[in-house]
């Protein structure tokens, strides 16, 4: 390689990997990063995020030495005492701009001093899901980082409690927050949401105080009102972003006007479970916002024509959202995509008098559309034809169809030959004669879920399926012959879920993790054909096995730091794994 081009700089071949590589895909710096020594080189500096759990704690000190380019640090996967680690990274001399702590028993308040001192330069801290967050450690964090610009401190899992509606000790309330609030004025984004004890005093403070402010996002915050909500944004013009819950709009009034008509920066809409009317609709209608993003998930009291003059002014709309709209029908989503150009993103799942009619017609009219969502609607077997291909689309969640057959899934996998991800789970009415249709056309495929599709007992793959990384098959009656063509069709595997595949054994996974030269993560819990033997058999046949969820057993504390040594975490139990996907920071 270095002889074919040796006048090739770093900064070209640092082109190409970007260019190549999916952003989401870091991982596969891996693999060229043993070519040679230039490849290593480079892809150590393209780097930039790390996430970091109990695997990565060995070899910590090496990280911060060959990483020199990281700027963002993820520990929220990571569940021992962060205080030396908090440290560790301050010393480091990397530059990091975002942080996250988030899921973490608690804040080190010391640590966290110490790293604000020597990381200048940090914007984001994310510690959301704290079990213990009281007002001390919002002060501290004030305190720490006075250049943030986004922080997120929602949902502590502390104790929640009323005694005689006094707060109780250990919560956030609108003390800390205020203080907090003075302490840094170049917030832009802030997630307050499920933060029980602050009131509309707070989020007066938040927009008077943070006048570069652009996102807020309020759910579950028992005691901010409408009226609170309309206050406080009417005193920053700025803001661009609002995302809250159970609101209740039935009827126009004035604060309500004004609060629209203050916004004219507004870009993004969100609401959910909210009570809402045509009339309000009406009133953002007439305000002559630049809408990208709506959302109105769950909400009620409204109907087609709100949202039809709406979209009427607000054309650049690029995600849509109208989950669990009785009124929609096929016909009425007709009319919608008419007024949806740009549109990217369409959510119309639990809106049950859908079917694929208004599937095809989004994909027809919506020439900029690359996801949909349509879960739970009535998707069944209709007798219709299809004469177009959308090969833009590519991404499609149709998961909880019960109706969806073989016929109607083949038409709508001919209809999208793209497909990057397809979600099926819980559609019971597809076999593997559609699915082996689905993939026969559909050979782009990197990520498929078929959780709970009990019409499934096979999987026939009758062509190579390269691009396909994330396969998720719980509690299907699969067998081993299944995974044998998943180990010779899939050879870029990187996650498998088999949680509750009663019938495969251990010669099944075996095949898939010898095939496989990739896999990172794999979950075969509750597999009862599956003894506790195959776990070392796993660690030391894939070098490339990060994480293992395995079977009803449990091993010794020492067996578990072993496996660990080389490189593979191992969980006892099932409900411990997120499952969101593959590690994509992790190393």
């Amino acid at each position: 390689m270095e002889e074919d081009f040796p006048s090739l700089p770093e900064e070209c071949w640092e082109l190409i990997f970007n260019f190549l590589l999916h952003p989401r895909h870091t991982h596969h710096f891996e693999s060229l990063s043993l070519v040679c020594k230039q490849f290593f080189s480079i892809t150590n500096k393209l780097r930039t995020t790390l996430r970091i759990s109990n695997l990565t704690i060995p070899a910590i000190p090496r990280i911060y030495s060959r990483f020199l380019n990281l700027k963002r640090i993820d520990l929220s996967h990571f569940n021992g005492l962060l205080d030396g680690l908090l440290l560790g990274i301050a010393q480091s001399g990397l530059d990091i701009e975002s942080l996250d702590i988030s899921n973490q028993k608690t804040i080190p308040v010391h640590d966290l001093m110490v790293f604000g001192s020597a990381m200048q330069n940090l914007r984001v801290l994310l510690c959301s899901k704290i079990k213990l967050l009281p007002d001390e450690h919002l002060v501290v964090i004030g305190k720490a980082f006075p250049n943030l610009e986004e922080l997120d401190i929602s949902y502590p899992t502390n104790v929640l409690g009323y005694h005689n509606f006094v707060e109780i000790e250990g919560e956030v309330t609108d003390s800390g927050f205020l203080a907090l609030v003075q302490r840094l004025p170049r917030l832009c984004k802030v997630n307050l949401s499920g933060i029980t004890f602050v009131t509309d005093k707070s989020l007066l403070a938040l927009a008077t105080g943070c006048m570069m402010l652009r996102e807020i996002v309020i759910c579950d915050c028992d005691f901010i009102t409408r009226s609170g909500i309309a206050q406080a944004l009417s005193q920053n013009p700025n803001l661009c972003s609002i995302s809250a819950n159970w609101i209740g709009m039935p009827s126009i009034r004035s604060d309500l006007i004004h609060w629209f008509d203050s916004l004219q920066n507004l870009t993004s809409l969100v609401l959910y479970d909210s009570n809402i009317s045509d009339e309000v609709l009406n009133s953002v209608a007439n305000s002559c916002l630049s809408l990208k993003k709506l959302v109105l998930s769950r909400c009620s009291n409204f109907s087609l024509s709100g949202i039809l003059l709406l979209l009427y002014k607000n054309l650049p709309i690029e995600w849509f959202c109208l989950e669990a709209a009785e009124f929609l029908t096929d016909e009425s989503v007709k009319e919608l995509s008419e007024f949806l150009p740009m549109v990217k993103f369409i959510n119309l799942s639990n809106c049950s008098n859908l079917t694929c009619s208004s599937l095809f017609i989004l994909a027809r009219n919506c020439p900029a559309l690359t996801d949909i969502y349509m879960k739970n609607v009535n998707l069944k077997n209709e007798h219709y034809t299809t004469d177009f291909v959308n090969n833009q689309l590519m991404s499609l969640d149709l998961s909880e169809n019960k109706n969806l057959c073989n016929e109607g899934l083949g038409k709508i996998a001919s209809s999208f030959p793209n497909l990057e991800l397809l979600k099926l789970n819980h559609c019971g009415g597809i076999t593997e004669e559609g699915l082996g249709e689905v993939l026969s056309v559909c050979t782009k495929i990197r990520h498929l879920e078929l959780n709970f599709c009990t019409g499934i007992k096979n999987i026939v793959m009758k062509f190579q399926l390269s691009a396909m990384e994330v396969l998720r098959l719980r509690r299907l009656v699969i067998e081993d012959s299944t995974l044998a063509m998943v180990g010779r069709r899939c050879p870029s595997l990187i996650h498998l879920d088999l949680l509750g595949c009663s019938k495969v054994t251990a010669e099944g996974v075996m095949e898939v993790v010898r095939n496989c030269r990739g896999l990172r993560e794999i979950n075969i819990w509750d597999c009862c054909e599956i003894g506790v033997s195959i776990v070392p058999l796993m660690v030391f046949s894939r070098p490339s096995l990060r994480e293992i969820v395995q079977t009803n057993s449990l091993l010794s504390a020492n067996l578990k730091n072993f496996f660990l040594s080389h490189g593979c975490v191992v969980y006892d139990d099932g409900s411990l794994w997120d499952l969101k996907g593959f590690s994509e920071n992790s190393l």
